[in-house]
């Protein structure tokens, strides 16, 4: 075996990363007048879908342990961050804690979109 045998076989994983557009019910934000407190935004009670472009990377051996070695409540927030790119493939996010503070009205959808590419996600053994 060599390097270019696995390269022919395709055995390593892509990092250009490729764009998805999803779509999002998002909440619609009360004027900001109407709000309680300036940080802490008031929604109306009513949604509004929209689409977000996002861009990804392909699922490499490393974000698969990465991710079947956290704990399984975090998961999800470890897959996002490793996986979401920006257009230049740079990392989006700055942290999983990061993630994990998103609104699950945009998490949710994002990890059902990587779910969708990948399969499920890795399981610990």
């Amino acid at each position: 075996m060599s390097l270019k045998d696995l390269q022919a076989l395709g055995a390593f994983v892509p990092t250009k990363p490729f764009k998805r557009t999803i779509e999002f019910d998002k909440p619609i934000l009360a004027p900001e007048e109407e709000w309680d407190s300036p940080d802490v935004p008031k929604f109306t009670g009513e949604t509004e879908r929209v689409s977000i472009d996002v861009y990804f990377k392909r699922m490499s051996s490393a974000d698969e342990v990465a991710i079947a070695q956290a704990p399984a409540d975090l998961q999800p927030f470890v897959m996002v961050f490793r996986l979401v790119r920006n257009e230049d493939g740079s990392p989006l996010f700055e942290s999983v804690d990061q993630v994990a503070s998103m609104a699950s009205w945009v998490l949710a959808p994002i990890v059902s979109e990587i779910e969708k590419i990948e399969g499920s996600r890795p399981k610990k053994t």
